[in-house]
């Protein structure tokens, strides 16, 4: 078939730039003469812009050039949106008084696709499928195993509604049918109220209650009479959880969602999670970057295993294999940002009495972190990188030593004429001061105790890791922040700095998998 370029191809160069406007095209043969020694393709232009030129009557008079033929080629290779389409086919059947029969195009209506307005990504489309043919097949208890970054409350908030139209068929008729997200705080629980609002204000087919249980919010009146997902926090429900109105609920919940899962085992979480899940109509799913805790030999990640039946569900690719190298695939794809690292040698060594933990994990003594916290040539290095980077526009999200580690950076940065803000567990404004450095007013952020999980700031460009760190877990949590990639809304590349008196984790692909041994 012959192409829109062929029929370009013989008209003349002037009707060409008069078609394309004499000062654009001037301007852009000036642009070359100067900087190149190309020249410029007038074909090129006019295939660039062909949609919208073709759509100018002066163009269409043009067509005059062409043969009947050639103008019914035109009508069939046009592709646009269906009302500028027939703007067009209407225009030039018009002017030339064409007959156009539409019957050759009919059979390409078949090969149209539609456009989801919120599409999932391919892989969390997969995971998506794997768990609801686990539900179906009456699996219980599964733990969704996928990196900071890549979307686990989305797709978890997509397995709810499927779970919903689901019960339908699975006999679960019970109109008041109960719905758990459990989370480790109140700022973890309100990100996943948005997203499975958003959601099932977009695609649901009927009303739910959406009830609040954390922080300085109770569960509204009557909730237990209601079709309802309850948001709560870990330390809420430890706290309330034997009282009636929880065992009315706890009979008609059908669906745990555990967010921050590698905390399930912790002694007082399973207690509760115990009274909801130990149910053979309930089922468990849990959420997890990182699905162990402390070392690769402890106990407690055996226990984690087991308590999710061993069944945890890792990305996959198109034919439903697990991918070897996670990390690695979706920065390739650019659903996250490729990490720079950069080690900062501090010369301190850190000789601690570890503080034994129930997860095998450990301490830094409070001596130990004062000691860090006001170490010169340690903070030297530290406000060098902060400055360095500040100077480049850059967004930077730092973990300090402590509070007073807070306030001395902050301090130290002032004598810079260098704003920061400081959070930590005991800021009241925290919400603020973390909305201005999301949004941009704000671009250092130091930080103790907080922000290694239920932090989302796409845009962030530098993590500095100025702290010791106890854990695979906490380290993975902290590098996590700055994992977002140009198709999750954050950056192609971002840069880590970590403090050498840190402990050495390895590359964060192979923090990933340390716990995958421990699942079938």
């Amino acid at each position: 078939m012959i192409s829109i370029k062929a029929l370009i191809t013989p008209i003349p160069d002037g009707i060409k730039i008069e078609l394309l406007g004499t000062n654009y095209v001037k301007g852009l043969i000036n642009y070359y003469e100067k900087n190149t020694s190309s020249e410029i393709d007038l074909d090129e232009l006019i295939l660039r812009d062909f949609n919208q030129l073709i759509l100018d009557n002066k163009f269409i008079k043009l067509l005059k050039l062409w043969s009947e033929e050639s103008l019914l080629i035109i009508l069939n290779l046009v592709s646009l949106k269906s009302q500028t389409e027939n703007k067009i086919k209407l225009k030039i059947i018009d002017y030339y008084n064409l007959k156009y029969d539409e019957v050759d195009k009919i059979d390409n209506i078949y090969l149209n696709k539609t456009d989801c307005e919120i599409p999932l990504h391919d892989f969390q489309e997969r995971m998506r499928r794997k768990v609801i043919n686990l539900i179906f097949n009456n699996e219980k208890r599964f733990l969704i195993h996928m990196p900071t970054g890549s979307g686990k409350t989305r797709t978890a908030g997509e397995i709810i509604l499927d779970f919903i139209r689901l019960s339908s068929s699975q006999s679960l008729l019970n109109e008041k049918m109960k719905i758990l997200w459990i989370a480790q705080s109140g700022e973890l629980c309100y990100q996943a109220y948005e997203t499975i609002k958003w959601l099932i204000d977009s695609k649901g087919t009927k009303n739910i209650s959406l009830a609040h249980f954390y922080g300085n919010e109770n569960l509204s009146v009557g909730i237990e009479n209601e079709s309802a997902i309850i948001f709560c926090s870990i330390q809420k429900l430890l706290l309330h959880y034997t009282e009636p109105i929880w065992n009315k609920i706890r009979s008609e919940n059908y669906l745990v969602i555990v967010d921050e899962a590698h905390r399930s085992v912790a002694e007082q979480w399973i207690q509760a999670l115990n009274f909801f899940v130990n149910n053979k109509s309930v089922y468990l799913l849990g959420l997890s970057a990182t699905p162990g805790l402390g070392t690769k030999t402890n106990d407690a990640t055996h226990h984690l295993s087991t308590y999710y039946h061993g069944n945890k569900i890792s990305l996959l690719n198109e034919k439903y294999i697990p991918i070897e190298r996670p990390i690695h695939y979706l920065v390739e794809r650019e659903f996250l940002a490729k990490i720079n690292r950069i080690t900062i040698n501090s010369d301190i060594t850190i000789n601690d009495e570890r503080l034994k933990t129930d997860v095998d994990e450990f301490q830094f003594t409070t001596k130990t972190l004062k000691e860090l916290s006001v170490n010169p040539s340690r903070n030297t290095s530290i406000i060098n990188i902060i400055t360095s980077e500040f100077k480049r526009n850059r967004k930077i999200l730092v973990f300090t030593c402590g509070l007073e580690h807070n306030r001395i950076l902050q301090s130290l940065l002032l004598e810079n004429n260098i704003q920061s803000a400081t959070v930590d567990q005991n800021t009241k404004n925290r919400t603020s001061i973390i909305n201005r450095f999301k949004e941009g007013d704000l671009m250092i952020l130091l930080n103790y105790g907080v922000l290694t999980t239920g932090f989302d700031a796409p845009k962030t460009d530098v993590c500095l890791i100025a702290r010791p760190i106890n854990s695979i877990v906490m380290y993975s949590q902290m590098v996590g922040r700055i994992l977002r990639g140009p198709k999750n809304k954050g950056n192609r590349e971002n840069t880590l700095y970590t403090i050498k008196d840190n402990l050495n984790h390895g590359d964060y692909d192979e923090m990933f998998t340390s716990f995958d041994e421990f699942y079938t």
